[in-house]
């Protein structure tokens, strides 16, 4: 018996913590989105267009040093990233800072995107810009979007969101 309370307790405490890793998994095929969010997060808001065109999550790091926004449009066909970029930077409901820097791009075959820091005095953000590429069917375009105090903006917080970022990954084509 003492046995049995002993291995039900090692099991208890071993599903807790690998719960505890997973974190909050976002996932909503409608917008091609499954992202796994660090448990050391806690998820704000989600709001989505009446049109059902776009949706946004938004989280908070539970120390409160970085805000978190990912939103995810669904498109109807593939939309030119520059344009992608170019229109959510220009949005003045986003407020998105100057850009502090150059862009970084990358290509993952079925999607691509740019990512860049913008700064002023109060704000550092790192803002990650995707958008699938297929040939047939629904496509989508994200911003991941990341806000700090400038006076709390160090390494390992750059360090921490460019992790956070580099996982993101839409679903493959449907």
């Amino acid at each position: 018996m003492k046995k049995s309370i002993i291995a039900l307790i090692t099991l208890l405490m071993f599903c807790g913590i690998a719960r505890s890793q997973d974190g909050i998994l976002v996932e909503n095929p409608q917008y091609g989105v499954k992202f796994n969010v660090p448990n050391s997060w806690k998820e704000r808001k989600v709001e989505e267009t009446s049109k059902k065109d776009a949706i946004s999550y938004s989280f908070d790091k539970n120390d409160g040093s970085i805000a978190m926004m990912l939103i995810a449009f669904r498109l109807s066909e593939v939309k030119n990233l520059n344009d992608l970029v170019y229109t959510l930077e220009k949005d003045l409901t986003l407020n998105i800072p100057k850009i502090d820097g150059t862009y970084s791009e990358f290509d993952k075959g079925n999607y691509d995107g740019m990512s860049a820091k913008y700064k002023d005095t109060e704000f550092t953000e790192i803002i990650y810009y995707f958008r699938t590429k297929y040939s047939e069917g629904v496509n989508y375009a994200y911003m991941l979007r990341f806000i700090t105090s400038t006076t709390v903006f160090s390494p390992s917080i750059d360090e921490e969101i460019k992790k956070i970022g580099d996982a993101f990954e839409p679903l493959p084509g449907q």
